[in-house]
């Protein structure tokens, strides 16, 4: 059984598990199915809109599609919610990569 398969398994017990979600996306991620991890964490950022490690990596997947307006998007968007939240790692890292997609513009 893969990890995949594993995960999917686990969510059929909760269907709202956003770390399980997350984890989902990450192994969709690794063997080159960016589309379907960018498809979940969409999904999951609309179920769960406080999960904000799910903005940084979303952001990321837009990034190596070339789709930079959405990255900037939603790294705005994780930014407001890490600064609401008082979480400033998650902010300051939201932040570099927002800077960085400056930078090579």
């Amino acid at each position: 059984m893969s990890r995949i398969d594993e995960i999917k398994k686990m969510l059929k017990t909760d269907k709202q598990d956003s770390f399980l979600t997350y984890a989902l996306a990450l192994e969709h991620e690794k063997i080159g199915q960016e589309k379907e991890a960018i498809s979940i964490i969409e999904g999951l950022i609309k179920t769960d809109p406080d999960y904000l490690g799910a903005y940084y990596k979303l952001g990321a997947l837009y990034e190596n599609k070339s789709k930079f307006d959405k990255a900037i998007q939603v790294y705005k968007t994780g930014i407001k919610l890490a600064t609401e939240k008082n979480d400033n790692k998650t902010k300051g890292e939201l932040e570099e990569a927002l800077w960085l997609i400056d930078e090579e513009q």
